[in-house]
C-alpha cells in the first residue's frame, strides 16, 4: 500500500514511513516551514520515503491539491494521512477524489464547520450553548438581542483561539466590524456567535480504532482558558483521578458526541466541555485529531504511548499497541506566554520538583508581542505525580519560578511611565 503524507507541522519526532508500516510505502508533501534549514537534520527527517515534495506556500493553497492530484497520477495512492486540524478537509477532498477510504468531505465538514457541527449535537440532545450563524452585523445585532451580552464570535473553521472575540458591549462589536470587513460583504462573514459560558474547561482526549473507542481520558484547565494566554496569562491543563466527581460525566458526554457526529472509524479526538457556574456541563466542540499545546506530551507522559505513532500505525493496517484503560501517572502541562516587549532574560533549567521537562522557547532579544494563538509560548513545563493536587501544585510552583526568573523589557511601559 502506498500513502500520501500530507504534513504542516516539524517533522522532527515524527516517523511517517516508519509508523506506517515496512509493508506500506509513504510519499511526503510537507510544508517547507516544516523541515528543518540544518542539512544533516533534514536529511534525516526525509529519510527513507518513497518521494518527497516540499511546498514553500503550503497554507491553504489550493496548489497543493493539484500537485497532489499530478503525484496521484504517477504514484498511485491508496491512502492519506494527515494530522493537522487545517488539512482535514483538504485530505477528505483527496481520498474522495483518489477513491480511497478514510475520512470523507462529510465527516471532515462536521468535525471542522462548528456551525454543522453545533446543529448536529443539537439534534442528537448534546447540551450546548445557545449559537447562531453570522454573516452579517445585522445576524449578530440579532442574536446578541436574543441571549444579551457577554457572546463569543469565532470562526466556524477555525482553530487554535485564532480571532476568537468575547463581545461585553457594542464597543467590543464595533472592534469586530473592524476586524472582519467581510460583515459589510454581499456573501458575508463565516463567523458563529454563542452566547458566553462561564467556565471551568475539561478536554477529552483518545483515540478509536475500528470504531471502538480505545483511549479516553479527561483533564482540566482549572482556573485558566485557552483565551488567557492571548493576554499574557500562563494556561496550565492536567488529568482528572479518576474518582474525581466530573470523570464519568465528561467521558459519557463525549461518547454522546461522537456517537452523534459521522466520527470516522479511526480517528484521534479531543472534546472540549465546559463546567458551568451551577456545574452542568454543556459540550463545546471536538475536533478528529490531537489536542495541540502540548497535550500529545502529556497522553505519553501518563499513558506510555505517542498517541500520533499509533493513530498513523493504525491507518497503515497495523496492530495497534496495547492501550491502558487508565494512566501510569497524572500528568499535567504548563504554557508560559509571551507579553510585549524586548526578552532580556529566560531561565535554561527549571528546578521545582515534580516538573519533568522544561523548554524554552525563545531566547534573550527577541522582540515580543501578545499571541495571536492560545499554544503559542515562551516557556513550557511538562508534570507529573501521583494525583492531581501534586501535578497542579508543581504547575504552579512552576508558573511562580518562570515570572520570577524571566525579564521581558517593556519599552511601551517604561516610556509611559
Amino acid at each position: 500500500m502506498r500513502y500520501l503524507v500530507l504534513n504542516r507541522t516539524p517533522l522532527t519526532g515524527m516517523r511517517f514511513q516508519d509508523w506506517l508500516g515496512a509493508d506500506n510505502e509513504a510519499v511526503l508533501l510537507t510544508d517547507a516551514a516544516a523541515v528543518s534549514r540544518d542539512p544533516q537534520e533534514r536529511a534525516v527527517q526525509l529519510a527513507g520515503y518513497a518521494h518527497v515534495e516540499v511546498v514553500e506556500d503550503y497554507h491553504f493553497n489550493p496548489l497543493v491539491e493539484s500537485q497532489a492530484l499530478a503525484m496521484h497520477e504517477k504514484w498511485g495512492f491508496d491512502g492519506v494521512v494527515s494530522l493537522s486540524e487545517f488539512d482535514l478537509l483538504r485530505a477528505a477532498r483527496l481520498r474522495e477524489a483518489f477513491a480511497v477510504p478514510g475520512q470523507d468531505v462529510a465527516s471532515a465538514t462536521a468535525f471542522r464547520d462548528k456551525l454543522v457541527m453545533k446543529r448536529i449535537l443539537t439534534e442528537a440532545g448534546i447540551p450546548v450553548a445557545p449559537y447562531a450563524p453570522v454573516a452579517n452585523l445585522a445576524d449578530l445585532l440579532g442574536f446578541i438581542d436574543r441571549v444579551g451580552y457577554p457572546v463569543v464570535v469565532k470562526p466556524r473553521t477555525g482553530g487554535g483561539s485564532m480571532d476568537v472575540h468575547v463581545l461585553d458591549d457594542r464597543l467590543d462589536v464595533d472592534t469586530l466590524l473592524a476586524a472582519h470587513r467581510a460583515l459589510g460583504t454581499d456573501d458575508g462573514a463565516h463567523l458563529l456567535a454563542e452566547q458566553y459560558v462561564e467556565h471551568e474547561l475539561l478536554h477529552v482526549d483518545g483515540i478509536v480504532v475500528d470504531g471502538e473507542t480505545r483511549m479516553m481520558w479527561p483533564s482540566t484547565q482549572g482556573d485558566s482558558t485557552c483565551l488567557d494566554i492571548k493576554q499574557g496569562r500562563a494556561l496550565h491543563s492536567c488529568m482528572l483521578d479518576a474518582d474525581d466527581p466530573l470523570f464519568e460525566p465528561a467521558r459519557d458526554l463525549t461518547r454522546r458526541a461522537l456517537a452523534a457526529l459521522p466520527t470516522p472509524e479511526t480517528s484521534m479526538f479531543h472534546a472540549e466541555i465546559f463546567v458551568a457556574t451551577d456545574g452542568s456541563l454543556v459540550f463545546n466542540e471536538v475536533a478528529s485529531r490531537m489536542g495541540g499545546g502540548m497535550i500529545e506530551d502529556v497522553v505519553k507522559l501518563g499513558f506510555g504511548v505517542f498517541l500520533l505513532e499509533v493513530f498513523v500505525r493504525c491507518i497503515g493496517g497495523n496492530e495497534p499497541p496495547a492501550l491502558a484503560a487508565a494512566p501510569d501517572r497524572i500528568a499535567g502541562l504548563a504554557l508560559f506566554p509571551p507579553r510585549p516587549g524586548t526578552l532580556v532574560a529566560i531561565p535554561e533549567e527549571c528546578p521545582v520538583p515534580g516538573i519533568t521537562a522544561y523548554r524554552k522557547h525563545a531566547e534573550p532579544g527577541t522582540v515580543l508581542e501578545l499571541a495571536r494563538m492560545s499554544v503559542e509560548k515562551i516557556g513550557s513545563v511538562l508534570a507529573t505525580g501521583g494525583s492531581r493536587g501534586e501535578v497542579e501544585k508543581a504547575l504552579a510552583d512552576a508558573g511562580a519560578w518562570f515570572d520570577g526568573a524571566t525579564v521581558i523589557q517593556d519599552e511601551a511601559a517604561d516610556s509611559a511611565s
